[in-house]
């Protein structure tokens, strides 16, 4: 699906920028607006673009990976805090695919494209709450996973 001039579009960002800052309706809005299959891939490859810079936001600051116990320390806080997350955020896939984005796991092949793809968007939110980004730093959050995600389009 990838393809040597495949970019992700203005509509893409906008929609994970409803997501992240929780204006549910215009996500809603906006991702049932992506749609051609390259419109949903380069939405679905910011997502993962934004995930890894999240998860490396997070858990691996310079000079201190995050441990397995700090990765469901945090899971098991989002599940408790969000009922509402709990029944749909699996703890093993959740940890399966960050300890995979700091390096240290791989995911299983039981994991379906589907479960991968809410897991991230689960713990992306979860994580972008976490850092309490303002204005300017969702903006270079957002710009940083973009220019990431157009480098896996290539």
């Amino acid at each position: 699906m990838t393809g040597a001039n495949m970019k992700v579009n203005d509509s893409a960002v906008a929609t994970l920028r409803a997501m992240l800052v929780g204006d549910m309706d215009a996500y809603e809005r906006l991702l049932d607006s992506l749609k051609t299959e390259e419109e949903q891939g380069g939405f679905f490859t910011l997502v993962t673009a934004a995930f890894f810079e999240a998860v490396d936001q997070k858990f691996a600051p310079p000079n201190n990976v995050a441990e397995l116990p700090d990765i469901i320390e945090f899971i098991a806080y989002q599940r408790s805090a969000y009922p509402t997350v709990a029944d749909q955020l699996d703890p093993n896939v959740a940890e399966q695919v960050i300890m995979h984005a700091i390096g240290k796991g791989t995911i299983s092949d039981d994991v379906g494209g589907d479960a991968l793809l809410g897991t991230k968007l689960l713990l992306l939110a979860a994580l972008s709450n976490d850092a309490d980004l303002d204005e300017a730093r969702l903006d270079n959050f957002l710009t940083k996973a973009r220019a990431e995600a157009d480098e896996h389009l290539h």
